[in-house]
């Protein structure tokens, strides 16, 4: 088992997304979802970047243990996880949706959903995230989770280095700093979803 770190720009319950009783990471962190293996941990610290989280670093955001690792397409297709298809017109639940992209019979390039990770009228420099998100063809699922989201417990000073600087993850050596950070997100103590994302109030993303 190996604990990876990594700091978030934003939060808006889509990467990850915490809902219908399964915390997915199926978009964003291309590093983390190539490497995690079943029984890592992953957490996610609110990031001090001036656009995105700043204004609650060094809030843990979410932490999640893997137990499957699915293929876009076992994603589509797995019924467990229809409510995650994204609604972009619906309530902010569904509108954060991550179960989007899969192959048609027949077609080798990739289909997706209108999602927080493409809108029609948006511009795609180099493919946009729809070509990073599937650069990875690997998602992490776990309902073994606790997300806080904007209300995240925070961590001390002594504790900012078992994170990386600024991007990328990391993976923290055993020892009792990384103990004391287990200890202090919960980690033999999933307790599901207990907050709103963060970014559920930019008018960038959600009206009103």
């Amino acid at each position: 088992m190996v604990t990876r770190t990594y700091r978030m720009d934003h939060d808006l319950g889509f990467a990850p997304n915490p809902y219908f009783g399964w915390c997915s990471l199926a978009c964003c962190m291309p590093q983390i979802r190539k490497s995690a293996k079943l029984g890592d941990i992953i957490i996610g610290l609110a990031g001090a970047g001036k656009r995105g989280l700043r204004r609650i670093h060094p809030q843990i955001v979410y932490w999640m243990r893997v137990q499957e690792i699915l293929s876009f397409d076992e994603y589509w297709t797995d019924p467990r996880f229809i409510n995650k298809t994204p609604r972009i017109n619906g309530p902010k639940i569904r509108m954060v949706g991550d179960r989007t992209y899969r192959h048609e019979p027949n077609d080798p390039d990739w289909s997706f959903e209108r999602s927080m990770h493409y809108m029609p009228n948006a511009p795609q420099t180099n493919g946009g995230h729809v070509a990073k998100d599937t650069k990875v063809d690997r998602l992490l699922l776990s309902e073994d989770f606790t997300y806080w989201g904007g209300i995240g417990p925070t961590i001390p000073p002594h504790l900012i280095g078992l994170f990386p600087n600024p991007r990328g993850q990391k993976c923290p050596s055993e020892g009792p700093l990384l103990n004391e950070l287990h200890d202090l997100v919960g980690v033999h103590a999933p307790k599901g979803v207990t907050g709103d994302p963060a970014d559920w109030h930019n008018l960038k993303y959600f009206k009103g």
